[in-house]
């Protein structure tokens, strides 16, 4: 992704390609010459959305693995008082993960927004733009429910420790 914000950049690439398309166009060329950087560049946004949709569906079938093994393995864990994430730093990746696929989703937006400032409609692009979307939709979805599923197993470990730990103090205190 850009460094600088997604609305800047897509201004400058909008100002720059229909300065290219003036340039052609005013050199003489004929109108479908002068409009080639616009076809090139959806061509181009439609080969990185394939990729992204492609690596993002990698993710959520990832997400989709781990949250049902998560909850399947919460009660053997919740057993042996395993796979606690005490420090919450398996939900704040998670979290993390999330924000960059809603970051890819407003960039898949943006550039909807500039093909339309462009003048240029692509039944291609609008069509791997909302597969891109649904894809990092049900993404985070599916992230969210591994991140509940993360919480409601340390809620349940920790309730069994706190339980053990008094019933210990209890004793001791029978005990003593």
């Amino acid at each position: 992704m850009s460094s600088f914000p997604t609305g800047t950049s897509t201004r400058r690439l909008v100002t720059s390609v229909q300065k290219l398309e003036r340039t052609l166009a005013t050199a003489g060329l004929p109108r479908f010459v002068a409009r080639m950087p616009v076809w090139w560049l959806c061509w181009h946004y439609c080969r990185m959305l394939d990729q992204k949709i492609a690596s993002m569906r990698r993710i959520a079938g990832k997400f989709d693995r781990w949250g049902p093994a998560i909850r399947e393995a919460s009660p053997v864990a919740h057993e042996k008082l395993e796979m606690l994430d005490l420090d919450h730093s398996m939900r704040t990746d998670i979290e993390f993960t999330k924000g960059t696929m809603l970051e890819l989703r407003d960039y898949c937006i943006d550039i909807g927004r500039m093909f339309e400032q462009l003048g240029h409609e692509s039944a291609g692009l609008k069509r791997r733009q909302a597969t891109l979307i649904e894809v990092l939709d049900a993404s985070c979805a599916s992230a969210t429910r591994m991140q509940d599923a993360l919480t409601r197993h340390d809620d349940a470990v920790l309730a069994r420790l706190r339980a053990e730990a008094d019933s210990a103090a209890a004793a001791a205190a029978r005990a003593g």
